[in-house]
């Protein structure tokens, strides 16, 4: 795909979202004129980069869209819920064109019905849509008001064989238009080269650019601001140059030139074509007008100045050609007699043969003198800002450096801060080869115990402990520097949800207030993007379960108008999402009579179980309450998953629900997956890795503290009993567990999701930073493992799924 392409798809994704949370900011606060600002920017913006491509329903659709933003916020339209619902329309229309592109390189011509339809919806709202759309059809959007009858300023400009030649095609039947072309001044921040697009109008025989305001200073002139108008004389159709013209026709006026305005006379459109043709050539060079010769006066003196500056200028290669190109389109436009043309050809090849431009520069003066001597001295703006370069600094001192105000220099480095866009491929990279290096640096430890106790170098295994420190902390920093890079605000997802609860609200017929918070919150990218799923339907299940209808609620005491309150903060290593309503809640009684009856608990799981554990059955796989099947619920499939997506990057879930006042669903998530720490622990000599976000503790048990109650062993760990499972027997290992010197259980305190119990194990080791690799191949049907990792003797570590073992 073409790399300027691929970025416009991707930067168009951000401004659909973008698009869509700021409507729903201006729903919520109708007529902001900062909200509106922003959001006809947005869309504007996106209509200008799909005008670099050659997709023309989608520019359609979003032209559209930014006419009807403009006239709402112009007051032209009044803001209502229909605008809103047909902007989201337009939106989801290009956000579906984007996708296809993505997937194909283009989108079907299917689309154009569809796009037609759109269009047409949004003008229809501006008023006039008939008219509107007609017109946008006809002309590309472009006008020709000021122009029926009047002859514009610029056309003086126009040279008169030119306009004698055109007089000739009109009267064989040609038709010429005279073409304005004022682009925006931000054109260039939206991908347009306004100069390209007006050199490549069809038909084009001559052109001209005038500035809007007078030249500043070279040194306070604004490169990235267009204020420049382009005149266009062009022989071709309407059609065509409107068309052309189709992603900017706002910006164009498109007038027929009459024959009038090209000398012609009723007695003249009456004579014979043998008669005109004699006429032209009897004034084939006439004088040139005051305006003209005060021009090219300016030009000349200009040219000439650019000759005289300073021998070790970076320019001076380029100089003589440019300048002879100059005179040589000097001479063409002025209409000069070919004996003219050949004294200017004849000057410039001889100045670029010797490379001296001295005998052009004593011509320029003679032939300027007798030629172009203006009638009163006009100051050009080009001139004088040339003149201010040559007398304060070299063209080489003005690019390397500028001065302010205050006359301090400033260096050609920009102290603001810059982005760069990097493809999330080469991020990954660097963070598996980060993991490489935190692998290796596990190593050092292992050879400076090697020197010590197999070598006796005790001197030795100080300087390598010593130097393994420093090695550790430059990688601590990399790791956590890279790590940075992949941090985005969990804004990102949550941008999604106003929209999402605002379909789906109206679509149910409640009232519902989105409450978020904490959206500035980091976590891994890969994280954030794992979850964005899991959350969108966690959100349509509070909506669709929990919240209550306005009539419900007023009947129960409660605001016809529910709240929904996603908040995100983080916490030590940890990002808590939480999703609180205060809808009906979840009743335990319901649930653990609907688990039975599909079979999901036993009986005896009936009598027994609290009304928390209850509530967590909703995570079982194919438990629905719904009793009706409908596009949002229903069908059992969604909270199963909900819980599989957070355990998949290690995370944890918890419910909490009071019937009548609400639910509140809390998930707990890592900070980043690349890099996992894990504690390891040894068992009949062998040695695991317990990932550390499920170690509460590590205690010391003395084996009389153990009592075995109803056939489970349990301990009393201050004040509360915790139940104690013994890893040889979860892992089927032959053999007892092992005591200490002191006849001390080793006991490993964890937590399984709202469960805590003890493991018991022969011995506690070190933790480590490990690159856990999940299993593959057969090994993958290995649920007691979540995956494995190299340590920095070249062994395996197998890391323990408590989870699938307990």
């Amino acid at each position: 795909m073409n790399p300027l392409l691929a970025q416009f798809l991707s930067e168009s994704v951000e401004f659909l979202e973008s698009i869509a949370s700021k409507l729903m900011q201006l729903e919520k606060h109708p007529g902001d004129p900062d909200v509106m600002n922003e959001l006809f920017r947005f869309v504007h913006t996106l209509k200008g980069n799909s005008g670099l491509f050659d997709f023309p329903e989608m520019t359609k659709v979003l032209h559209a869209a930014e006419d009807l933003m403009d006239a709402v916020r112009t007051g032209a339209v009044e803001q209502s819920e229909g605008f809103t619902d047909n902007i989201l329309d337009a939106m989801d229309f290009v956000g579906g064109l984007s996708r296809e592109i993505e997937a194909n390189g283009h989108y079907a011509e299917t689309h154009r019905e569809e796009a037609v339809r759109i269009a047409k919806g949004l003008r229809a709202m501006i008023g006039t849509p008939e008219t509107v759309a007609t017109n946008a059809a006809q002309s590309g959007g472009g006008s020709s008001k000021g122009l029926a009858g009047e002859m514009p300023a610029t056309w003086q400009h126009v040279p008169q064989g030119l306009k004698r030649e055109l007089l000739a095609r009109v009267q064989e039947g040609e038709t010429c238009f005279w073409v304005v072309y004022k682009p925006e001044e931000g054109c260039f921040f939206q991908g347009d080269d306004p100069f390209f697009v007006a050199r490549q109008t069809p038909g084009q025989v001559w052109g001209h650019i005038e500035s809007r305001e007078p030249w500043p200073p070279i040194s306070t002139l604004d490169p990235y601001r267009c204020v420049l108008d382009f005149h266009t004389l062009a022989v071709s159709f309407r059609e065509e140059i409107a068309d052309h013209f189709r992603y900017v026709p706002d910006q164009v006026d498109i007038q027929e030139v009459p024959a009038s305005w090209l000398g012609a006379t009723e007695e003249r459109s009456t004579t014979p074509r043998v008669a005109e043709t004699t006429a032209a050539k009897a004034a084939a060079h006439e004088p040139l007008s005051e305006a003209v010769r005060n021009t090219l006066t300016q030009i000349f003196r200009a040219q000439r100045i650019i000759l005289q500056l300073n021998e070790d200028t970076a320019t001076k290669v380029k100089r003589l050609p440019a300048v002879c190109a100059v005179l040589l389109n000097c001479c063409k436009s002025t209409d000069q007699p070919e004996s003219v043309a050949r004294q200017i050809l004849a000057h410039c090849e001889a100045a670029e043969e010797s490379g001296d431009p001295a005998a052009l520069l004593a011509w320029m003066e003679d032939f300027q003198a007798s030629d172009f001597s203006p009638v009163q001295t006009v100051e050009a703006p080009l001139e004088l800002a040339l003149v201010e370069t040559v007398e304060t600094a070299d063209v080489g001192e003005v690019r390397s450096a500028a001065r302010a105000e205050d006359g301090s220099v400033i260096s050609g480095a920009s102290t603001t801060a810059k982005s760069l866009k990097v493809d999330q491929t080469k991020i990954d990279r660097l963070m598996n080869l980060i993991g490489e290096l935190v692998v290796s640096k596990n190593a050092i430890p292992y050879l400076a115990q090697r020197a010590e106790n197999q070598y006796a170098v005790r001197e030795l295994a100080r300087e390598i402990k010593g130097q393994y420190s420093v090695i550790n902390r430059i990688a601590e920093e990399m790791q956590d520097a890279i790590m940075q890079i992949r941090m985005m605000p969990v804004s990102v997802v949550f941008q999604r949800f106003p929209r999402l609860v605002r379909d789906i609200s109206r679509k149910l017929g409640k009232e519902v207030s989105l409450v978020l918070e904490g959206e500035e919150t980091e976590a891994d990218k890969n994280i954030i993007e794992a979850l964005a799923d899991p959350l969108i339907h966690i959100v349509r299940n509070s909506l669709d379960h929990g919240l209550e209808t306005p009539e419900v609620r007023k009947a129960q005491g409660k605001p016809a108008t529910g709240t929904l309150t996603i908040r995100a903060a983080q916490e030590a290593d940890r990002v808590v999402i939480q999703i609180t309503d205060d809808g009906k809640g979840i009743n335990p009684e319901i649930i653990k009579h609907k688990a039975y009856e599909k079979g999901v608990i036993d009986e005896e799981t009936l009598d027994r179980i609290s009304d928390h554990d209850a509530i967590h059955l909703i995570f079982a796989a194919g438990f629905s309450t719904a009793e009706v099947v409908s596009d949002l619920s229903g069908r059992g499939v969604g909270m199963d998953v909900v819980r599989s997506a957070v355990e998949k990057v290690n995370g944890t879930i918890d419910l909490q629900s009071e019937v009548g006042k609400g639910t509140r669903l809390s998930i707990s998530l890592p900070l980043s997956m690349a890099v996992t720490q894990v504690m390891i622990i040894e068992s009949d000599g062998q040695i695991f890795g317990v990932p550390m976000d499920h170690v509460v503790e590590t205690v010391r048990v003395p084996r009389s503290a153990v009592r075995v109650i109803k056939s489970a062993q349990m301990t009393l760990l201050r004040g509360r009993l915790v139940p104690l499972k013994t890893l040889n027997t979860l892992l089927r290992i032959p053999a007892k567990p092992q005591t200490s010197a002191d006849d001390e259980y080793a006991v490993l305190v964890v937590r399984v999701g709202t469960d805590t119990l003890g493991v018991i194990v022969d011995e506690f080791r070190e933790t480590v930073d490990v690159i856990q690799k999940p299993m593959t191949g057969v090994l993958s049907g290995l649920q007691a493992y979540s995956g494995s990792a190299l340590m920095g003797d070249g062994s395996v570590l197998m890391v323990l799924n408590l989870k699938e073992i307990i």
